[in-house]
């Protein structure tokens, strides 16, 4: 199959088709693990299947024991299936943040050695991984206290200062629709959002991230970022009674990138969750601990925060026309409309203020 650096391009469907009992024969065939049950998670253009598997009759030498919490059948779209160097990159990544004390899904090799295959469906070629499931709830779940953003502001970066030392050559041109790089390649998808004031909205964003953040990009700090810290990523479990980060699930979305971009999309989405723009600040604070942002770089802050959630509904929007079904498509469009349009009318100086205020506020009270 041959490489691709192409975006997705309106009209173009790339989401697997597939049922719960192809994937038992695929888990089967390809793992040698005999399925007990096979639930379907969320998932935007690819398929995520949880397995569990019995622990007798295992056909796969490269898996000794089963994983008792069971296993993440992934399904990739089938852009995606044509980067195979970077699904190489992925594999290799997890490894190494396993390998270096950060708890993510570890992945699996097949009967034949390897940690991914290429499997025919009727919906074309799509690259076939079994992940080990990582147990938790999911910090979508819960109403996150203050405590748990702070600790997401100091995970996710310090989830950066560990790849610091991570390399692979797929991400030297590795390239995806989300990434905050594309955001200027929103205006194909814009015919999706059907309320002409919120068009004109989006529209403005999309000139300001080119005007102010492109043209900066150049010497911005970079490195390899996870690319989607979101909600639905992180994995939290209760300890002593108190919310802690416990892991971070999918890598679809990592990359080589400014890590601006990292921390506007980690606090897009804990102000989605929140449903509350200060809970910025308690990223920051969080965030800050692990490594300073530059000036610059919190100057920039607001109009990447809006162009981030201006992708997360246009694409929702977009995805959920050609597949209504999806509701995971929506879940931004919830809640992220009424917070943009909240957001991005207010004075950009007042917002930043306010952010700084509540993370000074929030490192002095737990010092």
């Amino acid at each position: 199959m041959a490489e691709s650096t192409s975006l997705l391009k309106p009209g173009e469907i790339i989401k697997p088709i597939i049922d719960v009992a192809e994937c038992k024969i695929l888990v089967e065939a390809l793992y040698g693990l005999e399925c007990s049950s096979i639930t379907e998670l969320n998932g935007y253009d690819d398929k995520n299947y949880k397995v569990l598997v019995n622990n007798v009759n295992i056909k796969n030498e490269n898996v000794k024991d089963v994983c008792k919490d069971g296993y993440v059948l992934k399904i990739m779209n089938s852009l995606d299936s044509k980067k195979i160097s970077f699904v190489e990159a992925q594999n290799s990544l997890m490894l190494f943040l396993c390998n270096n004390d950060v708890t993510c899904p570890r992945p699996v090799k097949n009967r034949n050695g390897e940690y991914y295959s290429i499997e025919r469906f009727v919906s074309g070629e799509h690259v076939v991984r079994l992940l080990e499931f990582l147990p938790g709830s999911i910090l979508h779940q819960i109403h996150p206290p203050n405590s748990l953003l702070y600790q997401s502001g100091i995970f996710v970066a310090s989830i950066d200062r560990v790849l610091k030392n991570f390399h692979h050559p797929a991400y030297n041109s590795h390239q995806t629709l989300w990434m905050l790089d594309s955001v200027p390649q929103l205006s194909q998808f814009l015919f999706a959002v059907k309320d002409a004031t919120r068009r004109k909205i989006v529209e403005d964003i999309i000139q300001q991230f080119k005007d102010r953040v492109l043209t900066v990009r150049e010497i911005l700090e970079k490195g390899i970022i996870h690319g989607d810290f979101n909600d639905q990523n992180i994995v939290v479990e209760k300890l002593n009674g108190e919310w802690t980060i416990k892991g971070i699930l999918d890598f679809g979305d990592s990359q080589y990138s400014c890590y601006l971009f990292e921390l506007a999309i980690a606090i897009t989405y804990m102000v989605i969750v929140t449903k509350n723009l200060d809970a910025v600040g308690y990223v920051i604070a969080g965030y800050s601990k692990i490594r300073s942002i530059p000036d610059i770089e919190f100057s920039l802050l607001k109009v990447c925060v809006a162009a981030r959630l201006c992708q997360s509904l246009v694409m929702g929007a977009y995805t959920s026309l050609h597949n209504p079904e999806n509701k995971y498509v929506l879940t931004t469009a919830a809640t992220g409309w009424e917070l943009l349009l909240k957001l991005w009318p207010e004075p950009e100086e007042k917002v930043l203020e306010k952010w700084r205020t509540v993370a000074d506020s929030y490192i002095q009270e737990i010092s």
